[in-house]
């Protein structure tokens, strides 16, 4: 028997036809990963981190998976390579960006997976979403909610919601 296990995932991109790529991105992701449960609308942010680039647009989902953490960060990486992924540099312009935000509350910190995700606290774009899903959830590392990691967040980047 398979184990159920949730997961938070974002979705995030600024390259090509972004609406699009996040609809086939979710098609993607159910067929070869799981059922996703819940997804937050849809929001444009400037750029983090390097801001000499389009604004972005993010999403976050939650899926029901039977994979486990890391075989999921794996199956993440090659959809984001379905849709052309060019990893050239940090925070740089993309296609397709998926990250595995928290998988069952678990921690872990090796040098293939790290959960949570080390910076869901510090960016707007990723708490925003997940707070829309549930301001309840709470990061297994910080015990903070959602909503608190929120309140208490220093990205003033606008998070606008666009669908």
């Amino acid at each position: 028997m398979n184990m159920s296990h949730l997961a938070y995932i974002s979705l995030g991109g600024n390259i090509g036809n972004t609406l699009e790529i996040f609809q086939n991105a979710l098609l993607a992701i159910e067929k070869k990963l799981g059922k996703i449960i819940q997804k937050s609308s849809i929001y444009q942010t400037a750029a983090w981190g390097k801001e000499d680039q389009n604004d972005f647009l993010n999403q976050v989902i939650l899926i029901e998976t039977s994979f486990d953490a890391k075989k999921l960060l794996d199956s993440l990486l090659t959809i984001e390579l379905l849709f052309e992924r060019k990893r050239i540099e940090r925070w740089g312009p993309r296609t397709l960006d998926l990250d595995l935000l928290s998988f069952d509350n678990q921690i872990e910190n090796s040098e293939s997976l790290v959960l949570p995700h080390p910076r869901i606290q510090e960016r707007k774009f990723i708490l925003v979403p997940l707070a829309e899903l549930n301001p309840n959830w709470v990061h297994p590392m910080l015990r903070k909610s959602v909503s608190e990691l929120l309140d208490n967040c220093a990205d003033q980047l606008k998070v606008k919601r666009i669908s």
